[in-house]
């Protein structure tokens, strides 16, 4: 269903919800941190970017796709997780993924090692299966990102190949709707 609002999903210990602008700030500090960006391009994103792609994008995927991005908070604290969700961001990779949608997860690295992608990675998967009307979804995970690809794998995405991204060939997976 396109248009929806954004459902917000609560597990044992976390709440996903929609991206407001009061967490600009916050997404801010998370996009230029080392590690989280040491697995997607190196490049700490300009405020610019974190203002279009995380705060009106996610947004935008939502009211566009009726799927979209999560901020992940921890339900007992309110403290910052990560974001995590599905987008179609129409990469210019070979070959293409267009019009599929593409799962993505990204942890404070303070968290790393928690299980807090896991259990936000299987909630939201739990939701697509239900209310997503897609056959299948995708990820694309660098292939030195060890501990994303066992999060892939125990989810049910199996690798179906590399794609090349940015001049850099990254693993390509797909996961059968209901895993």
């Amino acid at each position: 269903m396109r248009g929806r609002p954004v459902p917000v999903i609560l597990t044992e210990r976390l709440r996903l919800r929609g991206v407001e602008a009061s967490d600009f700030e916050t997404l801010k500090a998370h996009w230029s941190h080392p590690d989280t960006i040491r697995f997607i391009g190196g490049l700490a994103r300009p405020p610019q970017l974190v203002w279009t792609r995380s705060v009106l994008g996610s947004r935008g995927l939502w009211a566009t796709l009726g799927y979209g991005y999560w901020f992940v908070e921890d339900r007992r604290t309110g403290d910052f997780v990560g974001e995590v969700g599905f987008a179609d961001f129409h990469r210019d990779s070979e070959p293409d993924f267009w019009g599929l949608p593409e799962c993505g997860w990204v942890i404070s690295p303070a968290l790393h090692g928690k299980g807090y992608a896991s259990e936000a990675v299987k909630a939201i998967h739990d939701w697509f299966d239900i209310e997503v009307d897609e056959p299948k979804s995708v990820c694309i995970i660098d292939e030195e990102n060890h501990a994303s690809r066992r999060i892939a794998a125990r989810i049910g995405y199996h690798q179906a190949g590399t794609v090349r991204l940015d001049g850099k060939d990254v693993l390509y997976f797909e996961r059968t709707r209901g895993g």
